[in-house]
């Protein structure tokens, strides 16, 4: 039968070594994550939210530990096998979106899909997020909103099992928040996506599947949502 978990980490430990100065991020932390499940992580500033986000996304390196991510054991990757790890697996979008200004929504996507191999149609990835008739604006013609869809967009395009937000809606107001929430909450239970958010806000895990909470790098607690709030409910 075929695992049920798309994410195991087992002892997952993060040590950044500056000199002989030694600063424990992550203390060999334990959880699993199910396929196409919507999961918020949350924790203070500096607690190790980032750092988990960093490891689960492929953009550093393991200390110790293991960490499984579908099929694949990232504690054993080299830097280039999680260099095709991140391209091929994941989709990022981040608080400030990170478009190229010179480069319409649609080639902003285009652009994304072109080191990947199975991806979606660019056009299909924006009629997804409603911005079809936006397809030829450049960013500074967009609102954050739109520009955090195009984002959206281009992460979904790629067609990723694992979509990793890092804040995604701290820059927004409520209502276009909500929005934005919708999306990513879609992917998950639409497309089977695993999602992930990392956040301070706490009104967001009230639609999570799973709330896992961190505090000085260490796992304070993990627990199932039995009765996630819809979108509709949600209050930002």
């Amino acid at each position: 039968m075929e695992d049920m978990f798309m994410i195991e980490a087992k002892d997952l430990t993060k040590i950044y070594a500056k000199g002989e100065n030694e600063t424990p991020a992550l203390k060999a932390v334990n959880f699993k994550i199910k396929k196409g499940s919507f999961t918020v992580i949350l924790g203070p500033s500096g607690a190790g939210k980032t750092t988990l986000l960093n490891l689960l996304g492929g953009m550093d390196t393991i200390t110790d530990g293991k960490l499984r991510i579908g099929n694949n054991n990232l504690e054993t990757f080299s830097r280039r096998q999680l260099t095709r790890f991140r391209r091929e697996e994941v989709g990022f979008i981040f608080q400030f979106y990170n478009l190229m200004p010179n480069l319409t929504a649609l080639e902003n996507i285009e652009l994304a899909v072109e080191v990947t191999k199975n991806h979606k149609d660019p056009e299909e990835a924006l009629e997804m997020v409603d911005l079809t008739r936006k397809r030829d604006f450049f960013p500074a013609q967009l609102s954050g909103g739109q520009q955090q869809r195009v984002s959206i967009a281009r992460a979904v395009a790629k067609n990723p099992n694992l979509l990793l937000c890092d804040e995604p809606t701290g820059a927004l107001d409520g209502k276009t928040g909500k929005g934005i929430l919708k999306v990513l909450h879609d992917a998950a239970k639409e497309q089977g996506i695993t999602v992930i958010v990392v956040t301070h806000n706490e009104a967001i895990k009230d639609i999570a599947d799973q709330i896992i909470r961190i505090k000085d790098g260490e796992i304070a607690s993990d627990e199932i949502n039995k009765k996630p709030l819809s979108i509709e409910e949600l209050v930002l």
